[in-house]
């Protein structure tokens, strides 16, 4: 058994923690009847569905559960219970999903939080989600899965069609849910969609995103064939 394993176990009970413990402590925030109090604040709390970052909070804590439960169970024996159609999925929903939303959010979220952060963060979201906050969701979420990738054992696939239907169906699918909230409510979830609305560079940032989308997906076989080799079958994790 590769000491690799041990790696991951670690890295994925950090993670968990990061999340649970923030998610928890969001939670609570959440329910502050004086803060909700602010318009801008109470807003911003009815719309926590419309937040890719949420959403990647929920993509997170499911895969590094799962895959902390199966890496637990290989190394105490116990791999056998593990159906190969879960860790047929693992390698999936890690390489479509986690690796591809984690390294988007980052890429996109911090060159424009450096220079105008009221453009996706504003500076009122400090009274309920602090700096700590900030960085576990927009931050740790890339070294949580540079971490994985380093130590979880794959190849690149022959061909990259499925994972590239599937990310570009959760593009399509995200974005007509902030759509059709907008239709309904009049509000977009960030500041910028606001001020691109209406004009031809609305479309062009949708499509500048679905662009680094791809990009954040096809980035991690470079390192995957760094780190592993370029061998052309998914390798067993180990």
């Amino acid at each position: 058994m590769s000491s690799a394993i041990y790696f991951r176990i670690f890295g994925q009970a950090v993670i968990l923690s990061l999340h649970g413990l923030n998610s928890l402590y969001m939670g609570v925030a959440m329910e502050n009847k004086e803060l909700l109090k602010d318009p801008q604040i109470n807003t911003m709390v009815s719309m926590q569905s419309m937040y890719i970052t949420v959403w990647n909070i929920g993509f997170q804590l499911s895969y590094f559960f799962l895959a902390f439960v199966c890496d637990l169970l290989t190394v105490t024996g116990r791999d056998h219970l593990i159906p190969k159609s879960i860790k047929n999925f693992r390698q999936l929903y890690f390489g479509s999903t986690i690796w591809t939303v984690g390294l988007f959010i980052f890429t996109l979220f911090w060159p424009i939080f450096i220079v105008n952060r009221e453009l996706l963060f504003p500076a009122f979201i400090d009274k309920i989600f602090p700096f700590g906050s900030n960085m576990v969701m927009h931050f740790c979420i890339l070294p949580a899965v540079v971490w994985e990738l380093v130590f979880l054992p794959r190849g690149v696939p022959k061909s990259h069609v499925r994972n590239v239907v599937l990310i570009s169906v959760l593009y399509v699918f995200y974005n007509s849910i902030v759509i059709f909230n907008y239709s309904r409510r009049g509000i977009w979830p960030y500041p910028i969609m606001a001020l691109l609305y209406g004009t031809v560079f609305f479309p062009l940032f949708l499509l500048a995103a679905y662009c680094l989308v791809l990009w954040s997906y096809f980035m991690q076989w470079r390192l995957t064939a760094v780190v592993w080799g370029n061998d052309k079958l998914i390798a067993k994790s180990k």
